[in-house]
Order: structure tokens, then sequence, then C-alpha cells
């Protein structure tokens, strides 16, 4: 086996991604030749000093990208299939690449160690064995013992109002509102309260739906309620009443995307807009993928009962787009109360994290700045006097290598930009404080 020379002291990517490009180069460079075994998880985590998670996601994604392969019992070997190609994959769906930027602190991507790849394992292993249930098609609204824990789940943690028959389960939101759009084509306008949604409003575009900037002009409106804005805002419960009495006064249908809900610093999550309507023209989409692993396409969409009959008569004609064997491991795992120690897990991860980097820039910045945490666990905001404006320090950053989200208001004699810390590594964030005090030195009285 070749001795490993990796500079975990680099900034250029984090540390799974310097272990993933170690070990393809030496496959591609057939320095590793095919068959041969790569070293155990827990011996390559005692050579190089990481985390035996940070070795396994490194693993996880040259398996993904078809370099290795996991043999039962055995371990990883070299494939013969990475010598069959000329094109060269990153795993691109879990990062930015690294040469577009060095600190990407607007990443909705999770930390490496935030999810418990064992564990996981274990239930896709146990649904696995179940073999002739994996010998039919899935239910096209979605494996209904899942659909009964996920009605629970809402009704106790978001004050949802609805009954298994009211969900469908799709990977993803992209697929539901495909199964959406031509239960609600009487209507035509839409309003995306978050105009970077591209990928939803594409959706609506395509099945002959206006968007419009005017929730005035609009009878249907897309509300993020727990996430208003890339700052991680929360809508108000007053607001949130006032939002559904001007809608049913106007007719305009509400679809509700419950973002980021459980991730909360100084308050319980508010009720879903679902829920204050009683279940009545909302409809209510949400994801596993934030809480658990990006990758786990597992959406849900909760339906009025108004809309059920139209859907009933269709759903025979919709093929399920979510995998079988993940919906029944994901309907153990919640049954046996795994997702509330995960969001728990999870709260302590980001918190610490956010609380480290907030300390980072206090030792930095001084009294120069105001550093706070956000509403979201993600976030943290650093507020800094100096003549620039929110968007110029964003660009100034973007352009020395650190992604950052610009605040939209505006203070004069202060730029204000935040910082989510989910993806960046806790151990790289003197280094990216350090580089986003260089940037700032000759525009901040540093």
């Amino acid at each position: 086996m070749c001795i490993m020379n990796l500079d975990l002291h680099s900034s250029q990517s984090t540390r799974y991604l310097q272990v993933y490009d170690y070990y393809k180069e030496l496959i591609l460079s057939k320095k590793l030749p095919a068959n041969s075994k790569m070293p155990s998880i827990r011996r390559c985590a005692e050579q190089l000093g990481l985390s035996r998670t940070t070795i396994e996601t490194a693993y996880l994604c040259l398996a993904a990208d078809g370099y290795i392969i996991s043999r039962p019992q055995s371990g990883y070997y070299v494939t013969n299939r990475a010598f069959g190609s000329k094109s060269v994959h990153t795993p691109s769906a879990l990062h930015t690449p690294s040469d577009a930027f060095i600190y990407d602190f607007t990443s909705g991507n999770v930390d490496a160690d935030a999810f418990d790849f064992n564990l996981w394992r274990r239930y896709i292993k146990s649904a696995l064995r179940q073999d002739k249930r994996l010998l039919s098609y899935g239910e096209s609204q979605g494996e209904y013992e899942l659909r009964e824990v996920i009605a629970e789940y809402v009704m106790n943690k978001r004050n949802a109002v609805c009954r298994p028959e009211n969900i469908v389960i799709g990977a993803g939101s992209q697929a539901l509102l495909n199964i959406l759009c031509p239960l609600i084509k009487d209507r035509n306008k839409v309003c995306f309260h978050d105009a970077k949604f591209k990928q939803g409003m594409v959706i609506f575009e395509d099945y002959g739906f206006q968007i419009t900037a005017s929730q005035e002009e609009a009878d249907i409106l897309y509300m993020t309620p727990s996430h208003m804005t890339s700052l991680g805002d929360v809508m108000s419960v007053e607001k949130r009443l006032a939002l559904l009495k001007d809608s049913m006064a106007h007719d305009r249908l509400i679809i509700e995307d419950d973002y980021n809900n459980e991730f909360r610093y100084f308050s319980k999550p508010r009720p879903c807009l679902q829920g204050l309507a009683g279940g009545e023209n909302v409809i209510y989409l949400s994801t596993f993928s934030k809480l658990l692993l990006p990758s786990i396409r597992l959406s849900f969409m909760i339906l009025p009962d108004s809309l059920l009959p139209l859907y009933e008569s269709k759903k025979s004609l919709y093929n399920q787009t979510a995998s079988k064997a993940e919906q029944l491991a994901l309907c153990q795992f919640l049954r046996d109360g795994h997702l509330d120690s995960q969001i728990r897990k999870l709260k302590r991860l980001y918190t610490n994290k956010a609380v480290t980097l907030s300390n980072e820039l206090k030792t930095a910045f001084g009294d120069d700045a105001v550093i706070s945490l956000g509403e979201s666990v993600f976030l943290v905001h650093l507020k800094i006097k100096s003549a620039l404006s929110n968007s110029e320090l964003q660009a100034k950053a973007k352009a020395a290598g650190i992604r950052v989200f610009a605040s939209p208001k505006q203070e004069k004699g202060y730029a204000h930009i935040a910082l989510s810390c989910s993806e960046v590594p806790i151990d790289e964030y003197p280094n990216a404080v350090k580089l986003l005090k260089e940037v700032l030195k000759n525009d901040c009285p540093l």
C-alpha cells in the first residue's frame, strides 16, 4: 500500500475531499491497481488522525463514482470500471468545486460528522431483507405505513391537520410539484416569496402558469414561512394569521414549503400555516434531506381534502419516484425515535459550530464589529463599520474565494453579511476568518 502524504492543513478543500482526491489520483494513475484492497476505514483514520466518519464519507464518494466497491465482510476494493472511462467525476452533489471557492459559507450541505452512516446502513439492510415487498412496485402515493408515521409526526411537531390519505411521497419537491400542478391548473398566476427558487418556478412555467412578483395579482402563493430570507428570518404567528385571512378573502391558494422549521435558536418552531388554516386552502411541502442526507431524496406533500378526489382519480397514472427500500428504512427509523435524536444532535453540532465561528470573528474584528447568532442555528451575523455596502462586501469576499450572504437591509456606516456554519469544517474557521479579515483590511477600521 502506498504511503499517504496529505496536506491536512491545506485550506483548499474539506478533509474528506482531500482523502477522496488523493485516492482517486492513485487509482487513475494505476498506483492502486484494479482489485487491490483499500485500507480499512479504521486503519486509514488512525494513519491520518481523522475521524472514521470523514474517511467513510470519502469512501462513499469514491464508491458512488465507481472507483471502489464494498465487498461484505471484506472491505473496499478498487474496481475495473475506474480504468474504462476517460471521464473523471467528482462528488459534485456534495460540494462546490474547491477551485471556485475556498470557503463556502452559503452552502446548505450538511457537515460530514452530522449523520450516523452506520445506523442508517442498518435500517437500509433491514429494508433490503424484505424480499417479497421489494419484488413489487411501490405504492404510487408512497408506502402507507410511512405515511402513517409522517402524519403522526407532523401533527405532533408541526400542528398539521392530516390523515395518511392526505400525504403524497416523492423524491424531492420537484417531483411533487409535477403531481400538484395538474391538480390546480384552474388557477393562472403564482407568486414565489423566494424568487431564487428557480427549480420550483420552472415546473410551474412548464405547466403554463404565469410567474408574478405581486401577491395581489397571484391566485397561488408559494411561501417559505420558516425561512423567509437567506438569513433565516421566520414569519411571526401574527403575520401567518393575517396571510391566511387575506388569502381566504381573495381565494388564493397557499403552497407552504416548510423549509428548515426545526432549526431555531431563540424560539420553538412556530405553527405551520397548514395547521393554522385547519388543513384547508394550504398545501404543505417538507423534506427529510436536511435532517438526514441530501442524497436521501424523500419529500412529502399534504393535500387538502378538497383536492383529494381529483388526485385519487389520477394517482394510478403516476409512478412513485422515491425508492421503496428507502421508504421502508425511513419508516422504521422514524418509528424508533431516531429523527428526534438526530434533530437534537444537529442542533448541538451546529450550535457549537456557530458559537465557535462567532468567537473567531469577535477575536478578529473586536469592537469594530457586532457579531450575533441568527434565528437559524446555522447562521452567524457580522455587522462591521465600513463604507462598503452589504453587496459590495459580499463581492469582495467572493473575489477572495469566500462565499457569504449579504443582508437585504442596508444600514448607513455598516456592512452586514451572514455566514452559514453548516459545511465548512470547524477546524478551518481560524484560516477562513483570517482570510476574511485580509479582504476587509483596506475598507474597514480593523
